[in-house]
């Protein structure tokens, strides 16, 4: 436990340390429950705070810096585990520290490059903050994290790149590709937004997390947007663990190379506050899980400037 409140204690200084230069602050949470329904499991909880600022490169090309601290929790489709053929995928949690730096060269493309630090396993509290939110909502409990991930340190970075293959004054379609290299996560993904409404430059779009500026305030934006992707995992901590021990108790299991993904969202941006609505469906993650999965996020955003 003193191990665990360490390492939490470490992130919240460093975020809370580079809060001064911030323009924007926000939070998004992610969740199945939020569905509706009763089913809680795979992926089951996200939370996530953020920080950006804005400022230009020698060239005068605009760059968007945000920080964000993050805390992810993976359960297993069944809550009643008793041994490690409930679990169809492995318990994990993860706790992040990540630095994303974008540039918007012109009108079309987008380059993001992101640094990593964090920790899966105990020491990241997931396991504590689901039993604590689960008891404070009536939720039963998920019995089975004597078997999650053990720990690993995370050090990993990704970049991504899109460019805007055609845009009108209310549609937009764009391409991008992504991938991730480090201890934790190994993949590549390829994907296409599209969007439909109010919205600005890709420099100054919620949808790229660069509705701010040094100065004065974005336009406004009201759109929907469709987001579908497919991933090659190569590796990923929170379903095949790192090094094992002996003595170790950790379910690991194997994850499937191709996940597909859909978001459909819905986003809204005006003066001070933006917010942000979607809906994900994913395919299995593991080869043995049971079934596929769907939540929902939700985020807001503030602009101090």
């Amino acid at each position: 436990m003193k191990n665990q409140q360490f390492i939490l204690y470490l992130f919240f200084t460093f975020f809370l340390g580079i809060s001064a230069n911030a323009q924007q602050i926000g939070f998004t949470t992610e969740n199945d429950a939020y569905l509706l329904k009763l089913n809680d499991a795979y992926y089951s909880n996200g939370i996530f705070l953020h920080l950006a600022y804005a400022d230009e490169s020698k060239k005068k090309i605009k760059r968007v810096h945000r920080f964000e601290l993050g805390q992810q929790i993976f359960t297993p489709l069944k809550r009643t585990t008793r041994t490690p053929a409930d679990i169809d995928r492995p318990y994990a949690g993860y706790t992040y520290i990540q630095y994303t730096r974008s540039w918007f060269n012109n009108e079309k493309s987008v380059l993001q490059v992101n640094g990593t630090l964090g920790i899966i396993g105990p020491a990241s509290g997931g396991e504590g903050l689901q039993n604590t939110y689960h008891r404070w909502l009536q939720f039963a409990p998920f019995l089975g994290w004597r078997y999650q991930i053990s720990n690993q340190l995370v050090l990993n970075t990704g970049a991504v790149y899109a460019y805007t293959l055609l845009a009108t004054d209310k549609f937009k379609w764009m391409g991008w590709g992504a991938a991730q290299l480090g201890t934790a996560f190994i993949n590549a993904a390829v994907g296409t937004k599209m969007l439909y409404g109010l919205f600005n430059s890709n420099q100054s779009s919620q949808l790229w997390n660069a509705a701010v500026e040094k100065k004065g305030m974005p336009n406004k934006e009201f759109y929907i947007y469709w987001n579908p992707k497919i991933t090659a995992q190569g590796y990923n901590a929170t379903i095949s663990g790192g090094s094992k021990t002996a003595a170790d108790s950790a379910v690991t299991l194997h994850p499937k190379t191709l996940v597909f993904q859909n978001t459909i969202g819905l986003a809204y941006s005006e003066g001070r506050w933006a917010a942000q609505m979607e809906l994900v469906h994913q395919s299995r993650e593991t080869t043995i899980q049971l079934n596929r999965h769907r939540y929902i996020g939700l985020q807001l955003q503030y602009r101090i400037n």
